[in-house]
């Protein structure tokens, strides 16, 4: 439009006559002048030269009536709108007359589509399992969109390290765009220990973790975690074999042998999980017990912007499970949870997390053995009480923690955590309130890292509270 080119020619002006205070004055007024027109300046009518498709024509006729300025937001939303359907070399001009009739002429050119990705740096990953991970099908129409996902996608998978953004390459025999990636091989297998005391009880428990992340670099992983206690031990275990039988699914074992002074229960599941876009993963798994048969789905979302300390982004996990088939004279129950992170960066190195959780057992007068209830406590529910304090038909917290972080190397936090849970055990029996609140510290060097936290839970002295230290090794 010619205001817009006014304006540029004054800012210009305004720019090299800085100098001057007078031509300075004169300017800005100009500018005001050249605003004001703008302002009152309303599109009367649309006249298309040339080929439009529906799109495009009910975007420019929604404009009828409004300020001449909202015509390039909508010029702008639709070429992103073609961009990001291959037509990288769309362009899209209208000029508006004295009488605010909109001319407009587009011109999409020709549709791009993407060659097989690329990696720049040493991935430690299988070139085929590399180009599945990114999510980028060669032969699909093109989109910077959808490339910036998967870039995101892979700084977060923890298997890379991102050197640098992702960028396309036109290839010159062929209307194919190479993706062309920085993502280097990170040093994401570990071994965790955790050893935790809680004055208040007089307990000492104690985590050890073994995560082998990509295996061979085949995206295989296989998670084996042990927990053990002064009248509790528990063990658990995951293998995922990715793109069964060439497809998009991973097939996934998981199970778990869980025991305390009075019980014990066994427990397995066999599924399939699978990437939806850039963002979703859904699984659907079966499982037996000691005393149950189970079928579950499970939905997953993430978008943090990386694997290690994240700053933004969220993370959403849902699981329904149906409990069926059972040899004794316990009722079938349908048992749901659902648990969210939210990441917003404040200002520097302050961010802050908004994290909740929930999980019932339907219907709620179901008769339930011990294992079938919720165990609550720790460093995944409630952080004020021990490992798995509490067992509970339902329950439900919130969590707000501000974070000071020092780019990968340190992160401290101060959370507060109020909550509900139903307690199952006499005299207690009913709705109980819970407020947890403390601190965490981790502080990484190389391939180690230590980890501090204190703490406490509903009013409780300050020196009866829970204290943990964590060591942490990556090869």
């Amino acid at each position: 439009m010619w205001n817009d080119v006014l304006k540029m020619n004054v800012i210009a002006r305004l720019r090299s006559n800085q100098s001057n205070p007078w031509v300075c004055l004169l300017l800005f007024v100009l500018i005001a002048c050249v605003h004001g027109f703008a302002t009152n300046c309303h599109i009367t009518a649309v006249q298309w030269v040339g080929e439009s498709e529906p799109y495009e024509q009910s975007q420019v006729q929604a404009l009828i009536g409004k300020s001449c300025e909202s015509w390039p937001l909508t010029r702008d939303r639709i070429l992103s709108y073609y961009e990001n359907r291959g037509f990288l070399a769309a362009k899209i001009e209208g000029d508006i007359d004295s009488s605010g009739k909109l001319t407009v002429s587009l011109d999409c050119g020709m549709a791009w589509v993407w060659a097989s990705p690329e990696n720049m740096d040493s991935s430690g990953s299988r070139p085929d399992v590399f180009r599945r991970q990114t999510g980028i099908v060669a032969g699909d129409l093109v989109s910077p969109l959808d490339l910036q996902r998967s870039d995101m996608k892979l700084a977060r998978l923890g298997y890379y390290n991102r050197t640098a953004p992702v960028q396309m390459f036109r290839d010159k025999n062929r209307n194919r765009i190479v993706p062309v990636y920085h993502m280097q091989a990170a040093t994401v297998s570990e071994a965790y220990a955790l050893l935790t005391y809680s004055s208040e009880t007089d307990v000492w428990e104690g985590n050890v973790n073994v995560s082998l992340y990509n295996i061979r670099g085949t995206a295989r992983d296989l998670l084996l975690e042990g927990y053990t206690a002064e009248d509790a031990r528990r063990l658990d275990g995951a293998y995922k074999e990715p793109w069964i039988f060439g497809t998009d699914w991973n097939a996934i074992a998981r199970g778990y042998f869980d025991e305390d002074s009075s019980t014990r229960d066994a427990y397995g599941e066999l599924g399939v999980s699978r990437d939806i876009g850039f963002d979703f993963t859904v699984g659907v798994f079966v499982g037996v017990g000691k005393h149950r048969k189970t079928s579950s789905f499970e939905l997953s979302y993430v978008s943090l912007d990386r694997f290690v300390l994240p700053r933004s982004g969220t993370r959403f996990q849902g699981v329904v499970a149906w409990n069926m088939d059972r040899p004794d004279s316990l009722d079938n129950y349908l048992k749901a949870s659902a648990s969210f992170s939210r990441f917003l960066p404040l200002y520097g190195n302050w961010i802050t997390r908004f994290s909740g959780a929930t999980g019932g057992i339907f219907p709620t007068d179901a008769a339930l053995d011990r294992f079938d209830y919720f165990a609550l406590g720790g460093m995944d529910s409630f952080k004020g009480m021990d490992v798995r304090f509490m067992r509970s038909r339902a329950y439900g917290f919130s969590e707000f923690a501000i974070l000071w972080q020092d780019g990968y190397d340190l992160s401290i936090e101060a959370f507060y955590q109020p909550g509900l849970y139903r307690s199952f055990s006499r005299p207690d029996r009913g709705w109980k309130r819970e407020q947890d609140y403390g601190l965490d510290f981790t502080q990484y060097r190389g391939n180690w890292s230590v980890n501090l936290y204190y703490a406490l839970r509903n009013g409780e002295n300050y020196l009866d509270g829970i204290i943990g230290f964590g060591l942490k090794t990556l090869f």
